[in-house]
């Protein structure tokens, strides 16, 4: 009996950057909303204060200090590296039962590395860092459940204390046809991105008969199921 894939946004999948009241794909037509950068306890509202300033462009490799409330009771402060981005090939989930998202898209594995560099617990929130496609769309990393050891993408570790360090990596589901442009830090609509540029690694030689996006094996299908 094959292993089910649990995919899961810890927003909408893809939000075009350029319409972000319409997004693709059938999602909810709510712009990234969850979680703010913080500045007087009201969500939404952006700090100027104490992290990096937002509209940054970094490179991969170079950190920034996120000064982030993921709830209204919780405002923490989130050292985010994007160390690397690495296209994978669709046979990566080969074994594995994905939905028409997963089979028509291009996977990526970004590998990031974090601190919690302020005073609050920061356990088991998801961080607003987004993959923004070469046509413009903002897609949410995909929590992968099970024993899926290539990539175990997920919120952060609970707890994480002040502190606290983790290296994670993430998977990004892009389009068909897209390619990636940059991630993004972006916790609200109208916040000024922070992002990260650099080489995205190619996959390594693909096996005779593993498939390509669009062509899903028969059975492969299975339900994206949303974290509560």
């Amino acid at each position: 009996m094959r292993r089910s894939l649990l995919l899961a946004t810890a927003l909408a999948l893809t939000v075009p950057a350029c319409s972000p009241a319409e997004p693709r794909g059938g999602e909810d037509p709510s712009p990234p909303t969850k979680g703010a950068a913080a500045d007087d306890g009201e969500d939404g509202e952006v700090s100027g204060d104490g992290g990096t300033e937002p509209g940054a462009e970094l490179a991969f490799g170079e950190p920034a200090v996120l000064v982030w409330q993921p709830t209204r009771d919780v405002t923490g402060e989130l050292e985010l590296t994007v160390a690397a981005v690495a296209e994978q090939r669709p046979s990566v989930f080969d074994g594995w039962a994905g939905d028409e998202a997963v089979d028509e898209a291009r996977p990526y594995f970004a590998t990031v590395t974090l601190a919690n560099v302020g005073d609050a617990d920061l356990g088991g929130q998801d961080v607003p860092l987004y993959l923004r496609d070469t046509v413009g769309s903002l897609g949410a990393p995909w929590t992968v459940g099970g024993d899926f050891e290539a990539c175990q993408s997920g919120p952060l570790p609970d707890p994480f204390e002040p502190g606290a360090e983790a290296e994670m990596c993430l998977v990004y589901l892009v389009p068909e046809g897209g390619r990636v442009r940059d991630l993004v830090f972006q916790p609200t609509e109208g916040y000024d991105p922070i992002s990260w540029s650099g080489e995205v690694r190619r996959p390594a030689a693909e096996r005779p008969g593993a498939r390509t996006p669009g062509k899903a094996r028969r059975g492969e299908r299975g339900r994206r199921s949303g974290r509560g």
